[in-house]
């Protein structure tokens, strides 16, 4: 699977001195993989106790679910294409439950001599599985979203699926053009890519604006309508001597036209100004599930801003990196 990225400059013109903006609450978006995992082996026995030495995730977990993280195999057990994270994820190693894992990448370690080698969750099941670094929130409940490597089992061995093809990125201004069997996958930004919200005004507690995200557009003319996912992450916004977090961002996603069938657009997200990490935390735009999505869909948002009220005067900028894969 191939992967686009493309970034959004976004500015919040004008912040009026003495006056207070607001910050975003982050409503749960679709299931997303946050990343990649690093293993401490390439290739093992799946008889082996522990699974592996180490494995470590490419970043940390969300917040609201960083006080505990496992490593896992996730199997479709009963066949329906999807995964039931009550039944159908299995630990392979020791669950973390110190807290904090929001801090920076983490590091599950295998316990010597454990009874749960990847044999015992497998059960005689061969062929290519995920394998998953889950973070769990206080409540003990697992995150939709997930860190991610696949590997194979063959006979008693398994090993890292190297085939799985690695992120193409790029950046604002340019197309990147993602090429899967026949046909492409494809995502353009259009106008000038540079969206400029409007000066924001006192309103009650805090500084609002809105505005409108650039049209985006996704064609995927690949065969066999593999499916694919749009999602979006903001960076801080900064005039270069004062800043705010990316957090303070929200949209509402929706689908303005589309050619294909099966797309939807992404859960809205509610700025945060009492919790939450807004869009500051990768989130989706807009998909379509594997067996649809083939034609050409135009993605929009409507975006909501609201910053604090002693937000300094200035000019702040932020870039909006989207990535379809």
């Amino acid at each position: 699977m191939h992967m686009s990225k493309r970034a959004l400059a976004l500015a919040a013109t004008s912040v009026v001195a003495g006056v207070v903006g607001a910050g975003l609450a982050a409503v749960p978006a679709n299931a997303a993989v946050l990343g990649d995992i690093e293993f401490s082996a390439t290739t093992g026995s799946i008889n082996d106790g522990p699974f592996l030495a180490w494995a470590r995730s490419s970043g940390p977990c969300p917040t609201p679910f960083s006080q505990a993280a496992s490593l896992d195999v996730v199997i479709d057990v009963d066949g329906n294409g999807t995964i039931d994270l009550d039944t159908e994820r299995f630990s392979l190693g020791p669950t973390l439950n110190e807290g904090g894992y929001d801090q920076g990448p983490v590091q599950v370690d295998g316990t010597p001599g454990t009874a749960r080698t990847l044999e015992t969750r497998l059960q005689g099941r061969k062929g290519e599985f995920e394998i998953r670094i889950s973070c769990i929130s206080e409540q003990f409940i697992a995150s939709p979203d997930y860190y991610a490597a696949s590997i194979i089992v063959e006979g008693d061995t398994w090993r890292l699926n190297e085939d799985v093809e690695q992120p193409v990125e790029g950046t604002q201004d340019i197309t990147t053009t993602v090429e899967q069997g026949e046909g492409q996958l494809t995502m353009t930004i259009g106008d000038d890519a540079q969206v400029t919200l409007p000066a924001p005004q006192l309103d009650g507690d805090r500084l609002s604006t809105e505005g409108t995200l650039d049209p985006v557009t996704v064609s995927d003319t690949r065969a066999g309508a593999p499916g694919w996912d749009t999602t979006a992450q903001v960076s801080e916004f900064s005039t270069g001597s004062a800043s705010f977090e990316g957090k303070y961002l929200g949209w509402t996603p929706a689908v303005v036209s589309s050619t294909a069938t099966g797309v939807t657009a992404g859960a809205a997200v509610a700025t945060g100004f009492e919790s939450g990490t807004g869009l500051s935390e990768p989130r989706q735009l807009a998909g379509a599930p594997a067996g649809s999505g083939a034609g050409t869909s135009q993605l929009g948002a409507g975006l909501s801003l609201e910053i604090p009220a002693d937000t300094a005067a200035g000019t702040y900028t932020a870039t909006l990196t989207l990535t379809t894969i």
